[in-house]
């Protein structure tokens, strides 16, 4: 197990040089950051490309045919206040659900490898896909710390209250879903529960993103371009009323998935403050019908 815990830190050592020598300039960075004043979202160039991400995902699929007493084993938080702080496989079941689909899905935190060192390491098929995840975790960090940098610029302590705690409150989402029958919505519309998003790829297209209800619009993921927007819960982060949170949802574009073993795919960061309580779903979903 020592050794393992140490292999790991010398790959997050060798990677954050990597990240840090291909991050974006500063003043190119601040100018797309300023964009979110009048747009929703903005896309921002994320060093992992598709394939990358994809080939991850595969072993995110190879992880949900293990056992179940396998896939249920990692089980922890990285914050007892906000619901994405639970880390560890999830199955979502659409006749128990708000958002009525059926879903598998896996938040990684680089926490897990402190607590469950061992047991990844005994485990061939789990360690090859949180190995994977952890690399593009890192990318994630190294991308919100630079973002976090300039906003503290104007907004002194924001980044304080993502990264006062090591390792930061970035969690990364693995999600699968298994539609069985055509719906218009596969994920109904809502803002996120944290304070930044950063989508980095999907499989399909059929994620909208608008300000609400009225200006939603297909969003198309294009290669090596991470999609970063502000959440519901930004003001716990920055103290502005400037910017508005992406009101969002996901539809259905391809019917040929339907009833497959995947019908989509796709992989978030969900990014917060440490032990920040999360709005209530009166907020996250106010434009729901």
């Amino acid at each position: 197990m020592i050794l393992f815990v140490t292999l790991q830190k010398a790959i997050y050592d060798a990677l954050c040089n990597i990240l840090r020598e291909q991050k974006m300039d500063d003043h190119l960075l601040k100018e797309r950051l300023n964009e979110l004043k009048q747009s929703p979202y903005i896309k921002l160039p994320f060093i992992y490309d598709h394939n990358f991400i994809a080939g991850a995902v595969d072993s995110f699929f190879n992880f949900l045919d293990l056992p179940q007493e396998i896939k249920n084993f990692i089980d922890l938080k990285v914050s007892p206040r906000h619901r994405r702080g639970e880390l560890g496989f999830r199955h979502r079941h659409s006749a128990d659900d708000i958002y009525s689909d059926d879903k598998e899905f896996f938040h990684f935190h680089p926490l897990i490898f402190q607590n469950y060192g061992e047991f990844i390491e005994q485990n061939q098929v789990v360690s090859d896909f949180l190995v994977k995840a952890n690399k593009i975790w890192l990318a994630v960090d190294e991308l919100i710390d630079q973002i976090m940098r300039i906003y503290d610029q104007t907004f002194p302590g924001c980044k304080a209250k993502i990264f006062n705690q090591d390792p930061s409150h970035i969690v990364l989402r693995f999600l699968k879903y298994s539609w069985k029958n055509s719906s218009e919505y596969l994920a109904k519309p809502h803002f996120d529960s944290g304070s930044l998003t950063l989508a980095l790829a999907e499989s399909s297209p059929g994620l909208r993103i608008g300000s609400g209800p009225d200006d939603l619009q297909i969003i198309t993921h294009e290669d090596k371009q991470a999609l970063f927007f502000f959440s519901s819960n930004y003001k716990k982060i920055i103290n502005s009323d400037e910017f508005l949170p992406a009101w969002h949802d996901v539809v259905q574009t391809d019917d040929n998935q339907i009833g497959k073993p995947c019908s989509r795919w796709a992989v978030v960061a969900f990014i917060d403050g440490n032990n920040v309580e999360s709005l209530p779903r009166s907020e996250t979903h106010k434009y729901s019908k």
